[in-house]
């Protein structure tokens, strides 16, 4: 092991701890990078990192997608288009057998075309759904787990700001990735579907039967569907930017907030709510900003000291299967969703563990993909779980009803991240399907 790797192992653990005790995650990561770049190239070296990074950040007009598609997701809030997309899967799906946990994961997948963060769903639908579930006699544990896992398909169905970031740090295409996100969100669909079916059927006492919910005609139905077209608008505007090159990726979040604000006020939305929408949206990228901008210094710094190529010769060396090296890296992912939010896991694991993984064979989509997910399950962890804090606080329920419920779910996004980690077809699939390799 070289000098400089040694500096950024010693350093990798240093701001791992200063985490643990409390520090703020960009605070750790720019102390850690401080001290890291005086150790290997002196004063000097932290002088012009420090100074050219946080420049280049702020003048890169790519990261200006992120505040956009965070717009997109507060405007799709008021708009009405989450009451929408569940009241029209209600209508189809209320006389199934567990139709209202169908719902909410189909309406949480709709909901994630325009949202593109797995908390905004949590929070919308725990207020949406829960009561109506709790009103028909369905299980409360199984509610709350199934509003709280459903929630993360946002993390993959486009435009997921989790992926955008990544893509951001990594220079991989936007509009590519987020093809196979949409490919992975749907197999995750129908497993937390075919997951529901089979509890109905094991635990037939936990889900109530629908004989006595009133029938909706089709011609209502039908009808219904008018709910989901602003949903499908957007998504086509974001996809199709995107991948068919109508404009570029970075253009798709200003072209779809453009188009809501038109639906927003089509539907009578108050300006000063859609000001609001507007100072929510600066106010998250305010918070997420100094993140990303100590996560790139913290980045150049585990570049420049090898750290990443150095274990990937090291695993190399040692004859480690790729997918033990996978399975501790996803054990990893999972305690740092203890303490940290997503963007902090992302921004802290991809330069060591991306170039570390592709290394070893792994198609880069995919483990975005995949990494990505892991790291929104993982706030499904006790003790911090955003996801499942965001949940308990909508519904001041406490945390601990909401980690139990969460169990099954969590156990079964596990297993579907190695179903894609062992066949990688089945998320290759639909970006094939559309010319993309």
């Amino acid at each position: 092991m070289t000098p400089e790797m040694t500096i950024g192992v010693v350093v990798f653990a240093g701001m791992i701890f200063m985490v643990l005790l409390g520090i703020p995650i960009f605070v750790s990561m720019l102390v850690g990078s401080f001290v890291g770049f005086i150790a290997i190239g002196g004063l000097k070296m932290m002088i012009v990192q420090f100074t050219t990074a946080p420049f280049s950040l702020g003048a890169n007009y790519t990261y200006a997608v992120l505040p956009l598609f965070m717009l997109v997701g507060s405007l799709a809030s008021v708009t009405g288009i989450a009451q929408g997309a569940f009241d029209s899967m209600q209508k189809w799906l209320g006389r199934v057998r567990g139709g209202l946990l169908y719902s909410v994961v189909c309406a949480n997948a709709l909901f994630g075309a325009c949202s593109g963060i797995s908390v905004a769903g949590n929070v919308v639908f725990s207020r949406l759904a829960v009561p109506q579930l709790e009103r028909q006699g369905y299980d409360r544990s199984l509610s709350y787990g199934t509003v709280t896992g459903a929630g993360v398909l946002s993390s993959l169905i486009p435009p997921s700001i989790p992926i955008i970031l990544w893509c951001l740090i990594t220079n991989m295409s936007i509009g590519n990735t987020l093809m196979y996100g949409l490919s992975a969100g749907l197999i995750m669909v129908v497993l937390l579907c075919l997951f529901i079916f089979v509890y109905s059927l094991i635990r037939p006492n936990k889900v109530p039967s629908t004989r006595s919910m009133p029938k909706v005609p089709f011609v209502e139905k039908v009808k219904s569907l008018r709910y989901v077209v602003p949903i499908l608008l957007v998504f086509a505007l974001i996809i199709g930017g995107a991948v068919w090159g109508w404009f570029p990726s970075t253009v798709g979040g200003a072209v779809a907030v453009f188009a809501l604000l038109i639906f927003a006020l089509i539907k009578g939305v108050p300006v000063k709510e859609i000001g609001n929408c507007i100072w929510d949206a600066a106010v998250m990228n305010a918070g997420m900003f100094p993140i990303i901008m100590a996560g790139t210094i913290f980045s150049r710094f585990i570049s420049l000291t090898g750290l990443a190529d150095g274990a990937a010769r090291l695993i190399a060396d040692a004859n480690l299967p790729p997918m033990l090296v996978f399975t501790l890296v996803i054990i990893f992912y999972l305690i740092c969703g203890c303490v940290m939010d997503i963007p902090s896991i992302i921004i802290i694991t991809v330069p060591v563990f991306f170039p570390l993984l592709t290394s070893l064979g792994f198609n880069e989509y995919i483990l975005c993909v995949m990494l990505v997910f892991m790291s929104d399950v993982a706030g499904m962890t006790p003790p911090i779980g955003m996801n499942v804090f965001a949940v308990s606080n909508a519904l001041k329920v406490r945390p601990m009803e909401i980690f139990k419920g969460c169990v099954p779910f969590f156990i079964l996004d596990v297993v579907c991240v190695y179903i894609m980690a062992i066949f990688p077809q089945v998320v290759e699939f639909l970006p094939k399907l559309m010319g993309i390799s």
